[in-house]
């Protein structure tokens, strides 16, 4: 059957045989054209129409097309659904074709490669991360091809790497995201997918051979050893970060030259913020609609440049853990908070600054065009007046920026000189290089100008030697230049006119003066193009030698424009300075909850303080009705040690901060069905990650652990983890929300332990919510008000009131099997068994007790009796 195929089908079946898991788009003229079941499958996917083309088989092959100047909006589409795409083009001129075209793939598109402007998220990275693992450890190395980024760490020594791997990810907000095999057969692909929500892709262990890796880390940064690189001795690094680089090879058909360097980091250096604090806490989007407005990054991101705006995400997602470094951010935020007037002139210079980042990146790739040289000369107008800006600045990190920001003049002049301030799209027609630039390309222009404007004449000349009023000269790229005359006038038409071509109502002619002069203007407008894209290839590659100055200094406007960010929001919401030191203090005087602050609006929001240290105030068990604001101060208290540590100031009256190394957040109930997970089994996953996991500097945010199960397994568990984490050896900082009333005689048991609650007022069996933390232990849980609330039948919660009354006055019973009497008493007396380790007369008479015969009231008399026993 091969043999019958036209030449054409041949040449798109053979070079599509190397590339089966791409979707591969093949130029034919003016459209990318797909075939078979990459056609079948677009057609689908696109809602495009299914055709067929014949191929010299039988049966048409079936064939969809899109145009090729719209392909970016279809290519988009399909990498978005997490298809990679191979661009076939015609790689010689089809008029100097003998033969068929010839055509190969430029350029292989997947969901972390992407490098179009129409396809990127100005306000994203796009990453493509590489991960290898094996029984040493773990790797990642990721990239944005399209700023020029590149990062790789790796961990030899982690509790539960696969958990570190999976948080470092989320971190990373990969798009595409390479394993190793062996990963993939060790853990499981769909729990990466789902937690990430990155396309995965598992990679043959050929991409992970130790000297490919090295040779490819080697000749991309034209380095003779590891050492230079900062690499030596970090096996996994080389590995996961030579196939990262292969790879980028292998799709982008052309050398890296934006990415000038790699930056090695310490999982340790920022705050670790796992994949459920990271969500918890909304730091970037909103925890339900995925939305930035409602969100930590909402509120703060005030950024005048898209490298800003990503820059911000960043630091949010990674702040500091050194206090030093901490503290560099902090003083240059308060000078500019300090200094209006600076703050405002350089936000007004950050708004003329295009994206510096990925500008770089076309230049780098080839992929720039005079419109992106004519952005990048804009920007780089501005610098000069934001470096005077930062020249007398006093902060530390405010003179390193003004460093780091080059002049880039020879930049500015050499484009102010060549390019054209209204330059088109596209580089190869024309219309792109100033007069004046290039001698020989002038005298080509005014070599034709007699001959254009002959032709531009030759309209009017023509209607008044015919005497054919509606007489049109125009020109279309098949046939040249023409005379247009409408069917009505033929008999005027004079003879030395040349029919070229017969439509319905008109004719079209031309003249041998005519043909001669567009054999000479198209022929020298040829010329001009071709010089025109030579010359702008030329410019291209001169800024290219700047690439790595460039970066350095879209870096630096990033870091800037976020600092200035900072200051405004600051400034504007009334936050304060905060003093971040070594110590394991954390207090925070009328502490506000920076979102919901500006949802609640007025002045309305309530402050509350905190205080926590490692010592005897390392854990606060919070009680309160739901809905009071027990969640809402745990989060807050976490959001303003993350802004304090991103370098951002504080919504509070004063806040002193001992570093945190890692914020851990139990937040919630959700199950994981398709792994057979129940909420109570997810709970307990989160809760012992956080066991494991948590250090001395760690903040913990525990919201209602043991809920999923009986009362007495609950209670006992959360009982456990507050003595787990208030022992001899650490008193990790911890705040607790709990509706088990049974742990705050924790206070008087446990060293560290400090009750408070949510104070609410109570008129005529209403409840109002005042929001304010204060010492103590609630006195109830106010759960029927609550379903009141929420919109209740009113029958239902009489019924239910009236079942409490009963209840709390020992008039109503709750039946129990003996069996499950037997095990509830059992596991009573586990539980004391298991705080009080030795044999008293307090164990005694709490085995004595029927607690299900018990009333709250009579509980209290006899917690009351016990307490003065114990003080005896």
């Amino acid at each position: 059957m091969a043999n019958k195929l036209s030449p054409m089908m041949q040449q798109y079946l053979e070079i599509k045989a190397n590339y089966q898991d791409c979707i591969m788009f093949f130029r034919l003229g003016d459209f990318y054209e797909m075939f078979y079941e990459d056609a079948i499958e677009v057609s689908r996917e696109l809602e495009l129409t299914l055709t067929g083309k014949n191929c010299g088989q039988e049966e048409r092959a079936p064939m969809c097309g899109v145009p090729f100047h719209s392909a970016d909006t279809y290519i988009a589409r399909l990498v978005e659904k997490g298809y990679k795409v191979a661009i076939c083009e015609q790689t010689e001129d089809p008029a100097a074709a003998k033969g068929i075209v010839k055509r190969e793939v430029i350029q292989i598109v997947t969901p972390g490669t992407v490098t179009s402007q129409s396809m990127l998220n100005e306000k994203e990275n796009n990453y493509l991360a590489s991960v290898y693992m094996d029984k040493n450890g773990m790797s990642i190395s990721y990239c944005d091809i399209s700023t020029g980024e590149l990062y790789t760490t790796e961990e030899t020594s982690s509790i539960d790497i696969f958990e570190d791997v999976l948080n470092e990810l989320v971190k990373i907000d990969a798009k595409e995201i390479m394993i190793n095999e062996s990963f993939a057969l060790h853990y499981g692909e769909d729990e990466i997918k789902a937690v990430t929500g990155g396309f995965l892709f598992v990679m043959n262990d050929s991409y992970y051979q130790q000297k490919a890796a090295e040779d490819a880390i080697k000749a991309q940064f034209g380095a003779i050893s590891l050492t230079s690189l900062g690499l030596a001795g970090r096996e996994l690094c080389v590995l996961s970060l030579g196939a990262l680089l292969a790879y980028l090879l292998e799709t982008q058909k052309q050398n890296l030259k934006q990415l000038t360097r790699c930056q090695f980091y310490e999982i340790g250096k920022h705050m670790s913020l796992d994949k459920a604090t990271l969500r918890n806490l909304e730091i970037t989007e909103t925890l339900y609609d995925k939305r930035i407005q409602g969100s930590l990054l909402g509120v703060l991101d005030k950024t005048g440049t898209a490298m800003g705006s990503r820059k911000m995400k960043q630091w949010l997602r990674e702040p500091l853990n050194n206090a030093s470094e901490i503290n560099l951010r902090l003083d240059a935020v308060e000078e500019l908070t300090q200094q209006p007037m600076l703050e405002n002139n350089l936000r007004e210079a950050l708004k003329q600054v295009y994206d510096f980042e990925r500008l770089t990146g076309r230049i780098a790739s080839g992929n720039a065009n005079g419109k992106d040289l004519i952005a990048l000369k804009n920007s780089v107008f501005v610098l000069p007046e934001i470096k005077g800006g930062l020249a007398y600045s006093q902060s530390m990190l405010l003179q390193q920026l003004c460093e780091q920001i080059h002049d880039l003049a020879h930049i500015y002049d050499l484009i102010d000189k060549a390019i054209c301030e209204d330059s088109p799209y596209t580089i190869k027609e024309g219309g792109v290089i100033k007069e004046g630039y290039s001698e020989e390309l002038d005298n080509i222009k005014f070599s034709i100008k007699d001959g254009k404007q002959w032709i531009a004449n030759l309209e009017n000349a023509e209607r008044e030697r015919t005497g054919i009023r509606n007489l049109k000269v125009g020109f279309n790229k098949v046939f040249g230049y023409y005379i247009d005359v409408t069917k009505s006038n033929i008999d005027l038409v004079p003879d030395d006119y040349i029919r070229k071509q017969t439509l319905v109502n008109n004719e079209r002619y031309i003249t041998p003066e005519l043909k001669e002069m567009e054999n000479l203007v198209l022929n020298a407008e040829t010329k001009i193009n071709q010089l025109e894209y030579e010359l702008f290839t030329e410019i291209r590659a001169d800024i290219q030698g700047y690439i790595k100055e460039i970066q350095e200094t879209s870096q630096a406007i990033a870091q800037l424009d976020v600092l200035c960010s900072f200051s405004n929001v600051s400034n504007k919401l009334g936050y304060v300075k905060p003093m971040i030191d070594e110590s394991f203090e954390l207090q925070i005087e009328k502490g506000r909850h920076p979102v919901i602050e500006q949802m609640t609006g007025g002045g309305m929001f309530v402050s509350n303080d905190t205080y926590l240290n490692n010592t005897d105030t390392s854990m606060l068990i919070i009680t309160g009705p739901n809905m009071a604001g027990k969640s809402t101060y745990m989060r807050q208290t976490a959001l303003i040690v993350l802004m304090a540590q991103a370098g951002c100031f504080v919504p509070c009256e004063y806040a002193r901060i001992g570093v945190v190394d890692r914020i851990f957040t139990r937040i919630g109930a959700s199950d994981n069905l398709a792994q057979g997970q129940s909420t109570f089994f997810v709970e307990m996953s989160e809760l012992a990650y956080i066991l494991n996991c948590s250090k001395e500097r760690s903040l913990i945010i525990l919201d209602e652990i043991g809920r999923g199960t009986s009362t007495y397994d609950g209670l006992s568990i959360a009982w456990a983890a507050v003595d787990y984490l208030c022992n001899e050896q650490a008193h990790i900082r911890t705040l607790f929300a709990t509706h088990y009333h049974e742990l705050t005689v924790l206070e008087e048991q446990i060293k560290g332990v400090r009750n408070l609650n949510v104070d609410v007022s109570e008129e005529n069996g209403n409840i109002v919510f005042l929001h304010k933390i204060i010492p103590g232990s609630a006195s109830r849980s106010y759960g029927i008000h609550v379903a009141k609330l929420a919109g209740i039948p009113s029958a239902l919660l009489e019924n239910a009131q009236n079942k409490l009354h009963g209840l709390e006055e020992g008039s109503v019973q709750i039946e129990i099997t003996a069996p499950k009497q037997e095990e509830m008493q059992l596991a009573a007396e586990e539980q004391i068994s298991f705080f009080t380790p030795g044999p008293n007369p307090i164990v005694a008479r709490l085995k004595e007790l029927n607690l299900m015969e018990i009333t709250p009231s009579q509980a209290i008399r006899i917690l009351e009796e016990l307490k003065d026993a114990i003080d005896d």
